[in-house]
């Protein structure tokens, strides 16, 4: 525990540090402290307590906090690179808000999750709207306000838990909550709500695509790749507790679906992948819902790394052509945007040998058999969304690859260390299962390419509403569980 504590002082004290100067440097730094530290923890430690008596928070350094450190090394090693020009306070900000998550996914304190979710709020609001252009602060005002409202929520819900249990451990609260109590179940309702908000679940989330779509090419593909599932590892911990599993899978498929939805036929390529971001977090969502806990987080580390990818590849794409839609982009792209774009569709669509199609089929062997078919339905949408990308891939002028690097090489890594860890990757029904997908998903690309529905505009109003009726929607459910 000890040198998982050093690396997060280690990462916020560097990135206070780099407001007075040499930010980039001091990210550096950050990143060698972090990545020396996790070697030493890397086998994990038990939950401990972080201070004397009652009021110690709880941490804990298990399967899930190792992959996400892991995956917020690796996508910081890649923003550093591709950003290793950008001088002020950029790099300072991303030093702490990459600080902020690796302490967050440590913690199994309902106080402490609060803490590092309104810290990652308020560090990629900043971020979000750096370049100070109109669209990208009304974007990062927009995700400020959304979460300020989820994360209040999230405390009416814990002063409700801890006044009816009287601690905010985790694992306490797992042991000590009753399903019959009807003011416990709506606090849980409220705290899963607000956690639902920061991880950009469909009808809860409904900043996503305008943040990432409109943040710097780099925290985008931070955002998508990293933070935005910090709410994710809280709905973790807190489906956990409370025995929410079921409410995990039903926010899984509204979001996996929802996102899904509006990906289909959304033509501004930033907007795109974030639709796609919010529709991919379904497959996490489903997986810790119905306990295929080592298949959802393989997902998550692979979505990580290959929608980075993405993202920095886009953003590239746009600063060449000029342009931001998808249609408009075919046959200008130079090598690098356009191997970073294919690359990260084949492993999106799920495809062999990369990491996609490994932690796909991990996932899949641990759910029932309809839950099989969800995944399935949903494969089918990501490559009809997709498809769209193809006239992309055909690249023009010189390869130069920056911060995809890192990830390109991070990406065939998990892939070999999921072939190696579970040899029923290699079965031909998994390959066949695969093709059988890209298939079905191409030709509903070629069935509704064409089409052009009307699909309600996702404004700041709207948003508020569906959080607090999505609010009201988990809070009974929880009630009728």
């Amino acid at each position: 525990m000890n040198a998982a504590l050093l690396g997060v002082a280690a990462y916020l004290a560097l990135g206070v540090l780099g407001f007075l100067g040499r930010g980039w440097l001091m990210g550096v730094l950050a990143w060698a402290v972090g990545a020396g530290t996790l070697i030493v923890w890397c086998p994990g430690f038990p939950e401990s307590a972080l201070g004397p008596g009652p009021w110690g928070i709880r941490l804990i350094g298990d399967t899930v906090a190792l992959g996400f450190w892991s995956l917020a090394l690796v996508l910081h090693a890649a923003v550093l690179w591709e950003e290793r020009r950008r001088r002020g306070a950029f790099h300072p900000l991303l030093t702490l808000l990459v600080g902020t998550t690796l302490a967050l996914v440590l913690s199994r304190d309902l106080f402490n999750l609060y803490v590092c979710l309104e810290l990652t709020s308020l560090l990629s609001f900043l971020l979000v709207g750096y370049e100070s252009r109109p669209a990208s602060v009304w974007a990062s005002l927009q995700y400020l306000i959304l979460t300020t409202v989820g994360m209040i929520l999230y405390l009416f819900g814990l002063g409700l838990v801890y006044g009816r249990l009287g601690t905010l451990s985790l694992s306490e609260i797992g042991s000590l909550a009753r399903a019959a109590d009807p003011a416990l179940a709506v606090g849980a309702g409220l705290l899963l709500s607000g956690a639902a908000v920061k991880g950009g679940v469909f009808l809860f989330g409904l900043w996503l695509p305008r943040a990432h779509g409109r943040a710097p090419h780099s925290v985008s593909a931070l955002l998508s790749g990293l933070v935005v599932k910090m709410g994710i590892v809280a709905l973790l911990r807190l489906g956990e507790a409370f025995s929410a599993g079921p409410v995990l899978v039903a926010l899984g498929v509204l979001t996996g679906f929802g996102g899904l939805l509006y990906a289909l036929w959304e033509q501004d390529l930033k907007y795109f992948l974030a639709y796609s971001t919010m529709s991919q977090l379904g497959y996490m969502l489903i997986g810790f819902g119905l306990f295929g806990a080592d298949g959802a987080l393989l997902y998550a580390l692979a979505h990580g790394l290959f929608k980075g990818l993405l993202f920095l590849s886009a953003g590239k794409a746009i600063e060449q052509a000029g342009v931001r839609r998808i249609e408009e982009l075919g046959g200008r792209l130079s090598w690098g945007p356009a191997m970073g774009l294919a690359v990260g569709t084949w492993a999106i669509a799920g495809l062999p040998p990369l990491a996609g199609f490994a932690a796909k089929g991990i996932l899949g062997a641990a759910l029932p058999a309809w839950g099989k078919w969800l995944l399935f339905a949903l494969g089918v949408g990501t490559v009809a969304s997709f498809a769209k990308l193809v006239p992309l891939l055909r690249p023009e002028g010189r390869l130069h690859l920056a911060g995809e690097i890192p990830l390109v090489l991070a990406l065939f890594a998990l892939s070999i260390w999921g072939f190696v860890s579970y040899p029923f990757l290699l079965d031909p029904y998994l390959w066949g299962q695969s093709v059988l997908a890209l298939l079905a998903g191409s030709l509903l690309f070629f069935l509704t390419r064409r089409l052009h529905p009307r699909l309600p505009q996702l404004t700041l109003d709207r948003a508020a509403l569906s959080l607090l009726l999505g609010s009201v929607g988990i809070t009974l459910g929880l009630l009728i569980l």
